[in-house]
């Protein structure tokens, strides 16, 4: 029998004292770091937010959470990947240190609507950056719809804030640091009745447009020795010759091994053709035109279009399981993932509930079982053609 006069444990809170005390030391440990290392310049945003809002920026670059929370002296919960949770020690360290939002990339997660419904009820401020990934061309990812919903189901003021320079000094598909500027800071804040006045739609348009930003080519010089090195992790078809898979780096060089193009990246991130013909002057304008490109080549080609060797990873919740070297195989309907122990997987990108590139070298599949399978390539390993193939594939169930 229940004891009348028993209470009801409180619901844990999810903001925490210990992370203002975290976030102000990180802050006074990080500004003067960043202000060397990446020449930022920063907003000085406290004043003018309110504690409970949410807060959406354009993603450049791997310290963009660290370089957005610069500009408040408060904490900030950001929505991360779920592969942030799968680190194990690591994990449950950063979780008792900035408490983050956890989101499946490429699926939709009601525990995130949820979580950041809970922190914004507790006057919590939620950072995120709604396209949901790092850019790899300069340009901004596409922004889901969800985006905008979000904002309109939590009723509280949004900032909209813009990161420049990020790209040019650490681009996703480098390395190394280049010597540049990086700023960031407030855009445009909409107040809980502007945004009331606003359909989704509209909503969704001021935040595409607001975060659209654009670093090449750049008035900004970014400096390095190897400002090309890597970039065939973005770019993976030659115009020149339409072969795929051939192109490779070396310092500030872009070439193809087929037919001999070459390519400068210049320290205004744009690219200067020394021979051959190239898809504009831009790594975006190149990297947007591959789609297209692929989508032709895998029309006109029967079986395999292309294979790597890989690390293969399975992922269920939080747990991680390494399953060693294995070679991974793309097709139109699909890839095909054979592991040296003899495991294999056999994924339709009809049946897969996402696909997502993480990092700078990996990419998740998503199976319906919620099982994760996770490839790592080499330090030259291209992931987005697989992506795109998925992406392919999607566009072709819509045409249906």
């Amino acid at each position: 029998m229940k004891d009348k006069n028993s209470k009801k444990p409180k619901p844990k809170k999810w903001t925490k004292f210990r992370h203002r005390v975290i976030f102000t030391v990180v802050r006074w440990i990080l500004i003067p770091i960043f202000k060397l290392r990446y020449n930022l310049v920063r907003g000085k945003e406290e004043k003018k937010l309110p504690k409970s809002c949410i807060i959406m920026c354009n993603h450049q670059a791997v310290m963009d959470p660290f370089f957005v929370a610069a500009t408040l002296k408060r904490p900030i919960y950001f929505v991360m990947s779920q592969d942030v949770f799968t680190l194990g020690l690591l994990s449950k360290l950063i979780c008792y240190l900035v408490a983050p939002i956890p989101k499946s990339k490429s699926k939709s997660d009601l525990n995130t609507i949820r979580y950041t419904l809970k922190v914004l009820g507790e006057g919590g401020t939620v950072g995120l950056f709604p396209s949901g990934n790092r850019t790899l061309s300069g340009e901004e990812w596409t922004i889901d719809r969800s985006a905008a919903k979000l904002v309109k189901l939590a009723k509280v003021p949004l900032a909209l804030y813009n990161m420049k320079g990020g790209y040019g000094a650490d681009p996703r598909w480098g390395n190394k640091l280049r010597k540049g500027k990086v700023s960031v800071g407030l855009e445009r804040l909409l107040t809980k009745e502007e945004i009331e006045n606003m359909s989704v739609d509209e909503l969704y348009d001021v935040i595409v447009k607001t975060l659209g930003v654009k670093d090449a080519p750049s008035t900004v010089k970014f400096k390095s020795s190897k400002k090309a090195e890597y970039l065939e992790r973005a770019l993976y078809y030659c115009p020149n010759c339409h072969s795929f898979c051939s192109l490779s780096s070396d310092k500030n060089i872009l070439k193809c091994n087929n037919c001999g193009i070459s390519v400068e990246y210049c320290e205004d991130l744009t690219l200067k053709p020394l021979n051959g013909n190239i898809l504009g002057n831009t790594v975006a304008e190149w990297f947007n035109a591959q789609p297209k490109a692929l989508e032709e080549y895998a029309k006109n080609t029967e079986g395999k279009l292309f294979a790597d060797d890989v690390e293969l990873r399975l992922i269920k919740v939080v747990n991680r399981k390494k399953l060693g070297n294995a070679n991974i195989v793309g097709f139109r309907s699909g890839v095909d993932i054979q592991a040296e122990n003899g495991e294999k997987y056999d994924l339709k990108f009809c049946d897969l509930a996402g696909c997502t590139v993480l990092g700078k070298r990996k990419i998740n599949f998503y199976t319906a079982d919620e099982t994760t399978v996770q490839v790592k390539g080499s330090k030259r390993f291209n992931a987005i053609k697989y992506l795109n193939l998925y992406w392919l594939s999607k566009k072709g169930e819509n045409n249906e």
